[in-house]
């Protein structure tokens, strides 16, 4: 399954490395999505969405 890095104790999120560093991490959000644009292989552009849930009620 590819290569195996370990990478210590993280929290949960995307981490996004470059030149073999973390340059940005996603964390979770309650409700949402991200989309992360690519140029010439690498991250270029991550656009986020967050959802609120109102008006739900719970039985």
């Amino acid at each position: 399954m590819g290569n195996t890095v370990n990478l210590g104790v993280l929290d949960d999120g995307v981490y996004i490395v470059q030149g073999g560093a973390i340059v940005e991490v996603l964390e979770p959000k309650e409700y949402g999505q991200d989309l992360i644009q690519w140029q010439r292989g690498k991250v270029f552009e991550v656009s986020e969405s967050k959802r609120k849930r109102v008006g739900v009620v719970k039985k």
